[in-house]
């Protein structure tokens, strides 16, 4: 888990916690009808609007938003750079063996050993690029499906703990119950948009334009190669990919072919 996430998940449930702690009867703050209404509202709302490959797919990704981090860009690209260097010196076979690479870059690089036609890699890789864009919007879409209508299932519990308030008033036993439902249901449905679904949606659309500009130094990178490109023009074709600061970073690691 990066550090900025963890951090960010550790620090809002402990200031809740907290905030809680300090009452005076933490379990209040425990209701189990109003986490059925949310969390079931939300979860049969989600399950309606979405099939249910798309949702676990998305949960997938989440996770692996928060679990992984992606590669450096720089070193992305001395080790494009690299293999464009002994595709130069040996060959693209021997540099097939050499590759310790695998899936968007290890297609792109095995079509340029295969021979096949330029605008036939680029084509191919270009249909991946937008497969890719198009799961990772629709895992963005979800959470932000789930952000709205957590707020609006915890409004459900309100209207539902009112109706029992009122239907209650001649037996004050029954008050609290009903109060409690009401007012705990939207402060889970905050909770669930405001501290879950609204951030996740949020770095699943940080990791997807990351994944994109890698992909994307990919496939100038397997196209250089494919039309030898001497490495030095290379990597400054690709350099252009990174921010400033990475730019200009010594490069005194890749050797020169």
């Amino acid at each position: 888990m990066d550090r900025g996430s963890f951090l960010g998940v550790l620090l809002g449930f402990t200031l809740l916690a907290v905030a809680i702690g300090l009452g005076p009867n933490p379990r209040i703050f425990l209701h189990p009808a109003g986490l059925i209404v949310v969390v079931g509202g939300v979860t049969a709302a989600t399950l309606l609007r979405f099939p249910l490959e798309h949702v676990s797919y998305a949960f997938s990704i989440a996770n692996r938003a928060f679990f992984t981090r992606a590669p450096e860009t720089q070193a992305l690209v001395n080790q494009i750079v690299g293999l464009s260097q002994r595709a130069r010196r040996e060959g693209l076979l021997n540099m097939e063996k050499a590759m310790d690479v695998e899936g968007f870059l290890a297609k792109g690089l095995r079509m340029v050993v295969d021979h096949s036609e330029r605008a036939h890699i680029q084509a191919v890789l270009a249909q991946e690029l937008r497969a890719t864009q198009d799961r990772h919007h629709q895992g963005q879409e979800i959470f932000r499906f789930i952000a709205l209508s957590a707020p609006s299932f915890g409004m459900v519990g309100t209207l539902i703990g009112m109706v029992q308030l009122f239907a209650s008033i001649k037996d004050p036993s029954n008050i609290g119950g009903a109060m409690a439902l009401s007012l705990l249901s939207t402060l889970y449905g905050a909770v669930i948009a405001y501290l879950l679904a609204i951030p996740i949606a949020g770095k699943l659309e940080l990791r997807s334009r990351e994944e994109l500009q890698l992909k994307g130094i990919m496939l100038e990178g397997v196209l250089g190669i494919q039309a030898e490109m001497h490495p030095s023009a290379l990597e400054a074709q690709l350099n252009a990919f990174l921010a400033p600061k990475e730019g200009n970073q010594d490069r005194r690691a890749v050797p020169r072919g």
